[in-house]
């Protein structure tokens, strides 16, 4: 019974760095610049669509 409770509170631990590197990351999305759609020369780049 001690087994799991260990392993409950090694997945809450895990489970609330993730939420909170996940608002992290969502924050940064928001600062970052919108981008470009792609012009002619970048679908030059891409494989061609079968």
């Amino acid at each position: 019974m001690n087994e799991q409770k260990a392993r409950d509170d090694e997945l809450a631990k895990i489970r609330s760095e993730a939420t909170s590197w996940l608002a992290k990351m969502a924050q940064t999305q928001h600062r970052r610049p919108k981008a470009e759609p792609r012009g002619p020369e970048h679908e030059a780049m891409t494989p061609a669509q079968q």
